[in-house]
């Protein structure tokens, strides 16, 4: 039995129970709760509670209507003296009401004109019929204001109106018809209970059965989800065994599983990068012994070559007047041709064993200055921009050889009249020397490869200088970066650990 169909078995073990429980604990719950859904005592309770409150707001509205028309009949004239005033404040004492408001007509409409209230109760303010009064005297000369008040309306005469009521809570109406929505809606909850109580039962089942093949489908893709990855897996270490480094896997799954998947990863890319380090330790020595044994095989005949050429240069005197010229050019193109390949030489065996630098401390300002003094390059200007001191810590002989031939190229790769710069500064810490030009640039097809062995852009050199600048630069702890500079050319950067003192100056 495989894997995955015993994490699928397990899993479906594990959810049956669960929901096996969980119906028959459902079932018994929504029965009882069905039974309490309605409870035909609440009914009964909210009917009497609206039979009371309207009961009560009939006997205000029957009380309040006739006091209005007893004290409409009888109001008199206005203003209202001290015993009218007294004779309403006993009134509305007597009858249970709050107020009695008189409104006069003025100019087409209502204006309040006088309040009274009763003893022991505080004036209400901001109690205003006015804009009301003519709609309720065509009707039932009842109001009910939003304003928190139950009232009737008498009319005195056609210039005078009396209102009387009582005061309530400003959302009374509201919990009134709130209690009236309540009832009926609770009298639908009750033919809904009886409606829907089989439904309970066969929504109940189906849930259950969806639960169950929920948990059959889940299962499933669980154990798909949980043994995919190992497949996968097992799949890349086969590929690994058959030598292939560059075997990657999903990082999916658990998060165990994204681990171990994250941990293939890593070991295959550092297989790989070891792998491929090797193989470029590998060539470097290759190189280096090809090196080797070119500048054995130059230095062997450039001596006698050198001395032979001396020799003849002394008896050029001997040549016939009308060739000696042309045997004096010829002798100087052989000895200049006989430096050039004594400097090649030395290139080759300088890459292939670089002495173990010698560290001390230095200023690299003061070595940019001391290397770009032996240039004088005669088709280009040289700029030296080293004021400030950066302290650093190296051989002066290796970093000071490096600094000479990233000037060389610079030059060697400049049009006529351009200007070669040489900086230097410092970032945090670390200090840099930087080397720019306005030659073509780097090839689009080179990239990296520039300072790999003997890759040149140019026509005569042996294509070491820019690694052995890249050799030096690792000794010390560094690194170099050769790129294209805005505008056109190029920039070449040296960058090295600053030491103590200039560390703690930045």
């Amino acid at each position: 039995m495989t894997l995955r169909v015993r994490l699928l078995l397990a899993l479906l073990a594990l959810a049956l129970l669960p929901t096996l429980a969980f119906t028959l604990f459902t079932l018994d719950q929504l029965s009882r709760a069905t039974d309490r859904w309605y409870l035909p005592g609440v009914d009964h309770a909210l009917e009497a509670g609206l039979e009371v409150s309207r009961a009560a707001m009939t006997r205000i509205e029957a009380t309040a209507l006739e006091r209005a028309d007893d004290w409409a009949a009888g109001l008199g004239p206005l203003p209202l003296d001290a015993s009218r005033r007294a004779g309403l404040r006993d009134g509305l004492r007597e009858a249970g009401l709050d107020f009695a408001q008189v409104y006069t007509r003025s100019e087409a409409r209502w204006r309040l004109a006088d309040q009274v209230v009763p003893a022991g109760v505080l004036a209400i303010d901001g109690l205003d019929f006015a804009d009301e009064i003519d709609s309720t005297l065509a009707t039932s000369r009842l109001l009910r204001s939003p304003q928190g008040a139950l009232a009737a309306l008498a009319r005195s005469d056609t210039s005078a109106a009396i209102v009387v009521g009582v005061r309530l809570t400003p959302d009374f109406f509201d919990r009134l018809d709130e209690v009236a929505q309540a009832r009926g809606l609770y009298q639908r909850l009750g033919v809904l209970v009886k409606v829907q109580r089989s439904y309970v039962w066969m929504l109940v089942a189906a849930l259950s059965l969806a639960l169950l093949i929920s948990a059959a489908v889940l299962a499933r893709m669980i154990s798909i989800d949980m043994t995919r990855p190992l497949l996968t897996l097992s799949q890349g270490f086969e590929r690994v065994a058959g030598g292939d480094l560059n075997a990657r896997v999903p990082e999916a799954g658990a998060t165990e599983l994204r681990l171990l998947a994250s941990s293939f990863n890593r070991m295959t890319a550092n297989l790989s990068e070891a792998r491929t380090q090797l193989a470029t330790a590998e060539r470097e020595a290759a190189w280096r012994e090809v090196a080797r044994r070119l500048a054995h095989e130059i230095k062997n005949p450039l001596t006698p070559m050198r001395l032979s050429l001396h020799r003849l240069q002394k008896r050029v005197g001997l040549v016939p007047i009308e060739q000696r010229a042309a045997v004096k050019d010829s002798l100087t193109a052989l000895l200049d041709e006989v430096e050039h390949l004594t400097r090649l030489a030395e290139q080759f065996s300088q890459y292939a064993r670089l002495p173990e630098p010698r560290h001390e401390p230095f200023d690299l300002s003061a070595l940019a200055k001391s290397a770009a003094a032996l240039h004088e390059p005669a088709h280009a200007q040289l700029e030296v921009h080293c004021d400030e001191p950066h302290e650093t810590v190296g051989d002066r002989l290796l970093l000071s050889r490096a600094v000479h031939n990233l000037v060389l190229n610079a030059c060697e790769a400049s049009p006529a009249g351009a200007t070669v710069e040489v900086r230097t500064g410092g970032e945090g810490d670390e200090v840099w020397l930087e080397v720019l030009d306005r030659g073509p640039g780097l090839p689009a097809d080179l990239g990296d490869k520039v300072f790999e062995p003997y890759v040149s852009t140019k026509n005569r050199g042996s294509g070491l200088g820019l690694s052995l600048v890249r050799d030096i630069a690792t000794q010390h702890g560094g690194r170099v970066v050769l790129e294209d500079r805005e505008g056109g050319g190029a920039r070449a950067r040296l960058t090295l650990p600053a030491s103590g003192e200039e560390h703690g100056r930045a």
